[in-house]
């Protein structure tokens, strides 16, 4: 950092320090490049994955939801056929009616029913199914299958995939909602006393199902369409005694059909089902198989026991944050040659800024500063009260040197003049060649005294160097002077020039007096410059 770069960048220090060390020091900067543009790169990819995650469990879950919706509304509208049957058996009853249709006997399954394929003359749409001979009883409740009928075929439009039947326990049968071949049907006996029909019946659940109206089972294997699904079941009341349930299967693989997601996020989804009493975990759709990676995992509460889960896998987000860091890394590498382009620039005009203040042949500021650098320099100064001292010079018999040995020692006399109240002067103080062998130097927090006393030491050091192979020395002749408060820097300038020539008609009392202060003080020997060719 020079003297002269100090002055020039001063607007703010401790930021010009950093970025002079920071442009100096390769390896520092190169550290600190990389440095940012990782913690860029990570924050971005890291606030990018958590956003993506969030709204990916946001759709999904919405997604969920979407499926505990549809099923509470054919819960609900399943709870209302249950009312309206209700109230038609009580209304039924201790009426003799005539049946609406005739209910057959099969006598190689030993069950009763119709619509099974076997007597296609029936009028109504469901299928009956039931083990054993049909009694008065069944005959008189083909009413109820009429209102089924009527119920379930309103207008309905589902994306769940569903089959209502009725069930009633008081005479083991089953009234289904489609009509069925005699080929799918002939396990209902076994199913009538077997413990799964026992558990799933209304009589077998809380208070508090009933009370609601419906209840889930858990998922299980359907003895008619051999798939798995889950049921919604409503019970069905003779006064108060349950005499049945209207039930409506779901297939749990239909559950998947009923939300919309993109293939690339069905390619990473798990979709299941989880019977908490049981403990028991049912597929519903897998799409992907590594369990090596975590998943994310959403889920929504069908029931009480029963719970809907999607496991995302981690690979669908890794796949997102590597497109995410591909972009953050161009767009890295367009920000750093824009960035690099304007320190490039910005360089350019600093260095242009410096050159302009800069005289060429010495390396000290030029006129130029006299209303710039300087003028700062008093206005700062001033406010704290400090005296500011200048020091004007020249090189005595400048003319004969340049006459008798040449410019060029001439111009190697200046550098030497230049070179040596630069390693001499202070920081803060600032130096100047004013033009040809005329120089200037502010000294700010000086007094008189003191610049009288760099003055002298000026004189002294630039007479006791040699600068060039011919052995020769140049003496200055200083003038010294204090800038009054308030006072022009011309002002001040032409004081000091006025005591610089008072002093320059003592020039030749003056050298003698340097010399004699040389011979006083250790002999050294001129050094050995290289002849010129």
């Amino acid at each position: 950092m020079s003297k002269l770069e100090q002055h020039i960048f001063k607007k703010n220090d401790s930021k010009w320090t950093f970025n002079h060390f920071y442009r100096g020091n390769k390896t520092f900067k190169k550290i600190i490049v990389i440095l940012f543009n990782l913690l860029i790169l990570i924050t971005l990819v890291s606030a990018s994955v958590r956003n993506d995650i969030h709204d990916t469990q946001l759709y999904v879950q919405e997604n969920l939801n979407q499926i505990k919706n549809a099923m509470d509304i054919l819960a609900y509208r399943n709870q209302r056929y249950a009312s309206t049957v209700t109230k038609t058996i009580n209304d039924l009853k201790n009426q003799n009616l005539r049946p609406l249709v005739t209910i057959h006997y099969y006598p190689k399954l030993k069950e009763f029913g119709f619509n099974r394929g076997i007597y296609p003359n029936n009028l109504l749409n469901g299928t009956l199914l039931g083990p054993g001979k049909p009694n008065k009883r069944i005959q008189n409740e083909t009413h109820i299958f009429a209102i089924l009928d009527d119920l379930w075929t309103e207008q309905q439009r589902h994306t769940i995939t569903y089959n209502y039947y009725y069930i009633s326990h008081a005479l083991k049968y089953f009234y289904l909602s489609s009509k069925s071949n005699a080929i799918n049907f002939n396990a209902t006996r076994e199913f009538f006393s077997s413990p799964k029909y026992k558990d799933r019946h209304s009589t077998s659940q809380f208070d508090a199902s009933l009370y609601k109206g419906f209840h889930y089972t858990a998922p299980y294997l359907d003895i008619f369409s051999k798939k798995m699904v889950i049921t919604i079941k409503s019970p069905v009341y003779n006064k108060d005694q349950i005499v049945g349930d209207i039930g409506v299967d779901i297939p749990v693989k239909s559950l998947f059909q009923s939300i919309t997601l993109p293939n690339k996020l069905k390619s990473a989804l798990n979709l299941y089902l989880y019977d908490i009493s049981n403990k028991k975990r049912i597929n519903i759709y897998t799409g992907y198989n590594n369990n090596l990676l975590p998943s994310v995992e959403i889920y929504t509460r069908l029931s009480d026991n029963i719970l809907i889960h999607a496991n995302i896998s981690a690979a669908f987000f890794i796949s997102s944050a590597i497109q995410i860091l591909m972009l953050g890394l161009l767009l890295l590498i367009m920000l750093n040659y824009m960035n690099a382009t304007l320190r490039k620039y910005k360089d350019q005009k600093q260095y242009y800024q410096l050159e302009a203040y800069t005289d060429q042949l010495t390396g000290l500021f030029n006129r130029r500063v006299l209303d710039t650098v300087i003028q700062k320099t008093l206005e700062e100064t001033r406010k704290t009260d400090q005296t500011i001292s200048m020091i004007v010079f020249d090189a005595n018999d400048f003319k004969t040197i340049n006459d008798t040995y040449g410019h060029d020692i001439g111009d190697l006399a200046l550098k030497h003049i230049s070179s040596t109240i630069s390693d001499m002067t202070r920081d803060s103080d600032i130096c100047i060649r004013l033009g040809g062998d005329e120089f200037c130097i502010v000294l700010p927090n000086a007094d008189l005294e003191q610049a009288l006393l760099m003055a002298d030491r000026l004189e002294l050091a630039i007479f006791s160097g040699y600068f060039c192979h011919y052995h020769i020395k140049v003496a200055i002749s200083t003038g010294c002077t204090v800038i009054k408060a308030n006072e022009n820097l011309h002002d001040a300038l032409i004081r000091a020039d006025k005591t610089l020539y008072e002093n320059k008609k003592n020039k030749a009392e003056n050298r003698k007096m340097l010399q004699q202060q040389l011979n006083n003080s250790v002999f050294k020997s001129p050094p050995s410059f290289p002849k010129k060719e």
